[in-house]
């Protein structure tokens, strides 16, 4: 009887281990995967949308643009379906962008999300949903918003014209509580209905240090805290309060889904100009799960060299995953603001054809760094310029 328990004993334990080492790399694949992506600008995807009249058409070319990336070795797209008040996707909340049909409110004639999705998936290949959360328009002409268009509805209400700011383009108010709930329902119904990999912030955020843009919202603050926050650092907490709400909104429907930032490389910058404070989402659990500095410069760039950026970079991120975004599209230009009076600097992209595949080769060995992210499509698949070509190789190559 004894043997008979030991045994049963014995065999739990065994089915015990076997579950555990199941389910051990279905946990570790999300930490772990290396991302090799490459970002899909919104024009890069109004090429397809404007040209492609019916869904099979679209479908079609957006499985050879997949096939291409997958060759090359990247296995993620990061695909700008929302640059300004509107949708690449089908939407209750924004209209169509009139980059994907020509008109702004149109009718969505196919989902290019859903299209992407489901060929990259047939490809084994992740999809990012990339959300442009503050931008409203690329100019400043209200009338041009479709009357659809919540940003306009606000603009023409007396109660509600502060949560939209125009200056050269079209911007929601950061400080604005409405504006932070519209964001994050956007990001809800992407993600309730959208088999995403993840959700991606690019570089913008407050639009200007102008005190206007938000100053009925400051006011009314400092009148309801005893001790109220400087200008900067409530505008900074607006901005963290948004990236907190995306996140934990996300996380509430899939875990599983990633949610990342891609800030401009210059923490200064970022802290000071667009008020978002990238070191504390960085080092701090909670905000994002990656963070992927745009770190366009080359080797010899005078105030930024790309290996004393990126190790920079990897000390930071101590909470989240670090991908580095990687300059593409300078492969054969001259970089005019790599140097005041060093040719060697500027002419580096010109003089040398694997800038892009070095700088891969470094960031692999730093410690913190679990991928890369290519600016952009257009230049990843331009098949006509050498230099572009070149850099591709060695990518290639190295995957």
């Amino acid at each position: 009887m004894k043997r008979i328990f030991l045994l049963i004993i014995s065999m739990s334990l065994l089915l015990v281990g076997c579950t555990q080492i199941k389910e051990t790399p279905q946990a570790q694949s999300f930490e772990q995967k290396a991302v090799k992506s490459v970002w899909v600008s919104y024009f890069e995807l109004e090429k397809y949308t404007s040209s492609c009249s019916s869904e099979n058409e679209f479908r079609k070319n957006i499985a050879s643009v997949i096939k291409e990336v997958k060759a090359i070795g990247l296995n993620t797209l990061t695909v700008q379906v929302h640059p300004c008040a509107d949708a690449f996707y089908k939407s209750e909340l924004f209209p169509t962008s009139e980059y994907c049909f020509g008109e702004q409110g149109s009718e969505l004639i196919y989902d290019p999300l859903q299209i992407i999705i489901e060929e990259a998936h047939n490809q084994s290949v992740s999809v990012e949903a990339w959300f442009n959360p503050y931008r409203v328009s690329q100019d400043d002409d209200i009338e041009s918003l479709c009357d659809g268009n919540i940003a306009k509805q606000w603009y023409n209400s007396e109660d509600n014209a502060s949560n939209v700011y125009v200056s050269d383009k079209i911007y929601f108010n950061p400080a604005s509580e409405e504006v932070i709930n519209l964001i994050v329902n956007g990001i809800k119904e992407i993600v309730q209905n959208y088999d995403v990999d993840g959700i991606h912030f690019d570089d913008y955020f407050y639009p200007t240090t102008d005190e206007s843009i938000d100053e009925n919202e400051f006011r009314s603050y400092i009148e309801t805290v005893e001790e109220p926050l400087s200008l900067d650092d409530w505008r900074r907490d607006n901005v963290s309060r948004l990236i907190k709400s995306v996140y934990n909104a996300i996380k509430a429907i899939n875990p599983e889904i990633k949610f990342g930032i891609s800030p401009q490389s210059k923490v200064s910058v970022n802290y000071n100009n667009l008020y978002a404070d990238v070191e504390k989402w960085a080092s701090e659990e909670g905000y994002c799960d990656y963070i992927c500095p745009q770190i366009y410069f080359g080797f010899y760039n005078e105030t930024q060299p790309f290996t004393r950026t990126a190790k920079e970079w990897n000390d930071r991120a101590t909470a989240v995953a670090l991908y580095i975004g990687l300059p593409l599209y300078k492969a054969g230009c001259v970089d005019e603001y790599a140097s005041a009076d060093q040719d060697y600097a500027r002419n580096e992209f010109v003089e040398n054809n694997n800038i892009i595949s070095r700088q891969i080769s470094y960031i692999n060995q730093l410690s913190n760094v679990k991928g890369y992210y290519i600016y952009s499509l257009s230049y990843l698949l331009d098949t006509d310029n050498e230099a572009l070509n070149n850099e591709v190789k060695g990518i290639n190559e190295l995957n």
